[in-house]
């Protein structure tokens, strides 16, 4: 076993640096994994130009899977074990964490985080199993937010069809997750996204039509080749705008779900809401159950590989963060020599 490892340290600023630090060692009920993939948030940004506000992790990564190095007193995971990690800790014992929801923990929910990292110490209830099937690309995007939480969302809405058409509000990686999720189960998707290289992305991964809101208006041009608005719209930005459109954009008794979390926006509920008797749904990452359905989805054909756009080395985290910054991207990775197999 090593003695060091690198990790990354968020240090404000949107500064960061590559430290040197002790390989942790796992506590009863806990192992320790080599991280093999992991993948960058856009969620990690406002940690990365706050700097680390907590001194129990440097980074705020927190899609990765690797291999099983050490278990400690661990139950269904063994040495060796291919594993995704979601990272919602919960007390295993409530409602919620029974039913395998551990994000709503009754008693407090903690992150795993610290995923930009060579190791990671993770407890039983985080780690997942991969199949022997899933290659690590597929393995950080299923089990992690850019397919997980779209896969999430479009279920607590009671699942989509052919026979409708969506259009999604922004086009970073969990915008495109959806697009991929829409087009696999035949849904005709519009997006609207102002980011060039997002809206190719989005239509190389089947996007119907592909809108720049900076040069068009885009709600009455979805209200009109849509003829009154789309069955499902879906917010997936951080802008405040986005929600609004997507309620204008949306039909009468259709339906909008909301995952771009934002921390205020202006809605008029008795026009956007009320008077078109709209279904919301507001959903927030994903469940184990979710990522076992997602796999039987991967092996009839779901397409992943177009999602990684690009790929860096750990050593490489700064030029790594600066172009998931610009806009240019879809999903970034940081692949990870494995040292112990």
């Amino acid at each position: 076993m090593p003695g060091k490892m690198r990790r990354v340290l968020f240090l404000g600023d949107s500064k960061l640096q590559v430290n040197e630090m002790p390989v942790p060692e796992p506590g009863p009920g806990e192992a320790l994994i080599q991280i093999a993939i992991s993948a960058i948030c856009g969620s990690e940004l406002p940690s990365l130009r706050r700097g680390m506000w907590s001194d129990q992790y440097s980074n705020d990564g927190h899609e990765m899977a690797g291999v099983v190095i050490k278990a400690n007193g661990l139950r269904h995971i063994r040495e060796g074990q291919r594993v995704g990690l979601q990272i919602m800790v919960g007390c295993g014992h409530c409602k919620y964490c029974v039913q395998g929801d551990p994000k709503h923990c009754v008693h407090g929910m903690a992150y795993l985080l610290d995923g930009h990292s060579e190791f990671i110490v993770a407890p039983e209830m985080c780690i997942v199993p991969l199949p022997d099937d899933l290659d690590w690309d597929a393995g950080v995007l299923l089990c992690g937010d850019t397919l997980g939480t779209p896969y999430h969302a479009l279920k607590r809405m009671g699942g989509v069809n052919a026979a409708l058409v969506a259009a999604v509000f922004g086009c970073g990686p969990i915008g495109l997750g959806f697009v991929t999720w829409l087009k696999f189960f035949g849904v005709y998707t519009i997006v609207s996204e102002p980011d060039a290289y997002r809206r190719t992305l989005a239509e190389r991964l089947g996007a119907d039509l592909a809108l720049d809101p900076r040069n068009a208006d885009v709600v009455p041009h979805i209200r009109q080749v849509t003829n009154g608005g789309a069955d499902l719209c879906i917010d997936c930005s951080e802008a405040e705008q986005t929600l609004s459109d997507a309620l204008d954009a949306a039909r009468i008794h259709g339906h909008v779900i909301w995952v771009g979390e934002k921390d205020s926006c202006t809605i008029k509920p008795t026009e956007q809401i009320i008077h078109k008797e709209l279904r919301m749904t507001a959903s927030w990452y994903f469940t184990v159950s979710d990522f076992l359905e997602e796999v039987e989805f991967f092996r009839r054909h779901l397409p992943v590989s177009q999602l990684i756009t690009h790929r860096y080395s750990l050593g490489e985290a700064a030029d790594a963060y600066e172009r998931f910054k610009s806009g240019g991207t879809g999903k970034v990775v940081f692949d990870y020599p494995l040292q112990f197999k």
